[in-house]
């Protein structure tokens, strides 16, 4: 069963100038489900430190000392996990896409 899919930014997407893909959790109804997000999340930041919410990004990214390699979204609509690179989603991929 697909827990996520992937989505490449263009111009269309807020974020492009720092991202070049986002996940999107997959929901059902059970809580399994709805947790992976977080999991997903303590991932990322044990893997490549800590992150930042894509709204802080979008305001201070071009004073920021080094771009964060990951972001997270989180609003009334949906839940999204940003990456930098596809390095960064290829990481994540070679974890978390056999689940």
């Amino acid at each position: 069963m697909k827990t996520f899919t992937i989505t490449r930014l263009d111009l269309r997407h807020k974020g492009v100038d720092y991202f070049s893909h986002y996940i999107t959790p997959v929901w059902s109804t059970t809580l399994a489900d709805k947790l992976s997000y977080f999991e997903w999340r303590k991932w990322c930041w044990g893997t490549w430190g800590p992150g930042l919410e894509r709204e802080v990004i979008l305001e201070f990214g071009n004073v920021l000392e080094t771009r964060p390699k990951w972001a997270w979204h989180l609003d009334k609509y949906g839940r999204r996990l940003y990456f930098a690179t596809e390095k960064e989603l290829n990481w994540f991929l070679l974890t978390w896409s056999s689940e």
